[in-house]
């Protein structure tokens, strides 16, 4: 899959919900997934690979061998404490924003096979998870800067 790149608008627009994850959905987020790895990410939205669907694909292991698959996720709770995290982003190559994360979240949100699960991130994945939702709603991460 090609990723799309800064400044094209089609970044700027935000994403559908999704009735139900079918076969489409997954073998959407089986090729975003892999266009990940091969990318070397940690997190890839829909709307980087021209589908604006509120599904993202996440995996901060460092073993690169737990992916994360999010449809429809809704912040539900968040911790008061922030970290500065230092971003980049597959679609904006070589650019970088400090920007301020909640290192705890909890979200509601689909699976892979449709199931509703509602879970809390910690730390770097709650970061990716923050970020891939901004992408959702047509932010980028250097627009914090």
């Amino acid at each position: 899959m090609n990723i799309i790149k800064y400044p094209d608008e089609l970044l700027r627009k935000e994403s559908k919900s999704v009735e139900e994850v079918g076969d489409e959905e997954r073998k959407l987020m089986d090729d975003m997934l892999k266009t990940m790895y091969e990318s070397n990410g940690i997190g890839l939205a829909a709307v980087q690979v021209g589908h604006h669907k509120r599904i993202a694909v996440i995996d901060a292991s460092a073993s690169k061998s737990n992916p994360i698959f999010l449809v429809n996720p809704v912040l539900i709770q968040q911790s008061d404490l922030t970290i500065p995290s230092e971003e980049g982003c597959l679609s904006a190559p070589g650019k970088f924003a400090k920007i301020p994360r909640q290192t705890r979240i909890k979200i509601e949100y689909m699976c892979y096979h449709g199931k509703k699960l509602c879970k809390t991130f910690y730390d770097l994945t709650a970061v990716v998870v923050q970020h891939e939702i901004d992408h959702m709603n047509g932010k980028l991460c250097i627009d914090h800067a």
